[in-house]
């Protein structure tokens, strides 16, 4: 039996908790019907619960208005719809080939532009390249409008430019913090306030500045101001500013890794799939966040289902990063669902395609997952073999000194020495213990100490009860 609506319901679940507020605050009809339909729409878009069906008995012609009006609504504040927009328009006056109807478009947008928007900085780029193009043309009064244009926002301009300078030197010193652990970042914290929250300035450096912040205070953990943070963008989002899916499938991965960190998995569950509601260059890598949240849930067979969805992306991906974070957590899923020998197959089959990968971009994460299931299958002396063979006791004494560091890896190669007989008891409760010496865990982190004991404990229950007990 056919299922009536089943084209509007499908786009009505496309919608985006910020994108259904956005047009809640733009609503002007006054059909009943046609609100009826746009409420619910909204309603629906906005609950973390049930989903309500549409009234089948309303003319289809009034959802197909609807369809057409909340397209049109959300294109007209759609930042990469914009970007799109103008740099189609600067090639084609690169080469000569703009249409006299695209010229007047552009014009009518110089004209009524008001206030400074996301993609200024392109926007005043272009009106530069046409100004010359219509000067070499003896376009007089065509020229005098884009030349009084560019003089009422030359101040705004150059004040653009200098942030976006500025912005991209903080960027390195903050990503630095991160991969090198080599530096302090604080001193940025309150000038990056100021231009995220300067109004006059364009949308895309006051989101680079959020994106900085955001970056910040997780380098630092400070989940509280991450939080705070991720409040205030929400308010611009609900009120169509600095948006577009992108940014919003983004914004939502945020989210997931904030909620996580604060024990907040079904918050971060949500947020994870509203993350991978929109296709972009990291999709894979909100589906790895999502993956780990539901295996953190207890939920290996919806875990399996997405990557089931997702399997060809990760196929075709030449993101190594994202693509070892795939498998490792394909590795656990396989574990978790009671399917070792697969997950063995499959550690095995990766490493052997993309040693060099693992061993350059995300070593722990995969040799976490491919020690966890040989323990798991008592396979102490592969655990060693891997050990010996990929430098593994050296790596993690350099991973040691980050800052959310779980000595998963070493304790499973002290416990392999132990049950192959290489070291006694004693030896043993030192060696696992050393790791805690030099790092005070939060709370998250000692929660993922006593899951990794707890597993170990399986094997060699007497020596991690006292590890337990010592953290």
């Amino acid at each position: 039996m056919k299922q009536k609506l089943k084209k509007f319901t499908e786009f009505s679940k496309t919608i985006l908790p910020h994108e259904a507020n956005y047009l809640k605050s733009v609503i002007q009809f006054t059909d009943d019907e046609k609100l009826k339909i746009i409420n619910l729409l909204i309603s629906n878009a906005l609950s973390k619960l049930e989903f309500k069906d549409f009234d089948t008995a309303i003319n289809k012609r009034k959802y197909s208005y609807i369809k057409d009006w909340v397209e049109k609504k959300l294109a007209n504040i759609d930042v990469d719809a914009t970007i799109d927009w103008l740099i189609t328009l600067k090639k084609k006056i690169l080469t000569d080939a703009i249409t006299s109807n695209e010229e007047l478009e552009f014009l009518q947008y110089v004209i009524q532009y008001k206030t400074v928007e996301y993609n200024f900085q392109s926007l005043y780029g272009l009106a530069k390249e046409y100004k010359s193009y219509l000067l070499v043309r003896m376009r007089y009064k065509d020229h005098e409008i884009i030349a009084d244009f560019l003089n009422n926002y030359e101040s705004a301009y150059k004040k653009s430019i200098a942030i976006h300078e500025k912005l991209y030197a903080a960027t390195t010193e903050i990503t630095n913090q991160y991969t090198l652990n080599n530096n302090e970042t604080k001193h940025l914290e309150s000038w990056l306030f100021e231009v995220f929250n300067d109004e006059t300035l364009d949308g895309k450096n006051r989101y680079q500045a959020f994106v900085l912040l955001a970056f910040m205070y997780t380098n630092y953990n400070e989940n509280n101001k991450l939080k705070s943070l991720f409040d205030e963008i929400d308010v611009h989002f609900s009120k169509g500013e600095m948006y577009s899916r992108r940014l919003l499938s983004n914004y939502y991965a945020s989210r997931v890794l904030l909620h996580s960190k604060q024990n907040e998995f079904k918050e971060a569950e949500y947020y994870g799939y509203l993350s991978i509601r929109q296709n972009n260059n990291d999709t894979l890598m909100y589906v790895n966040n999502l993956a780990a949240i539901l295996l953190r849930n207890g939920n290996p067979k919806q875990a399996f289902t997405l990557f089931e969805n997702y399997k060809d992306l990760y196929r075709d991906v030449h993101n190594y990063h994202q693509k070892i974070g795939f498998c490792s957590y394909l590795i656990r899923i396989h574990a978790e669902l009671g399917k070792a020998e697969l997950a063995e197959a499959t550690a095995k089959t990766f490493l052997k395609k993309y040693k060099s990968e693992v061993l350059q971009h995300r070593w722990h994460h995969f040799f976490t997952s491919y020690i966890n299931i040989l323990i798991a299958k008592e396979k102490y002396d592969e655990v060693l073999k891997l050990s010996s063979k990929f430098n593994l006791i050296e790596r993690e004494k350099e991973r040691s000194r980050k800052i959310n560091y779980v000595p998963n890896v070493s304790w499973s190669i002290s416990l392999s020495r132990y049950m192959e007989g290489k070291i006694n008891s004693d030896r043993l409760l030192d060696e696992i213990k050393e790791p805690l010496k030099h790092i005070q865990p939060t709370l998250n982190q000692k929660q993922l100490m006593f899951k990794v004991i707890d597993k170990l404990s399986n094997n060699l229950p007497e020596a991690f009860l006292k590890l337990k007990s010592h953290i």
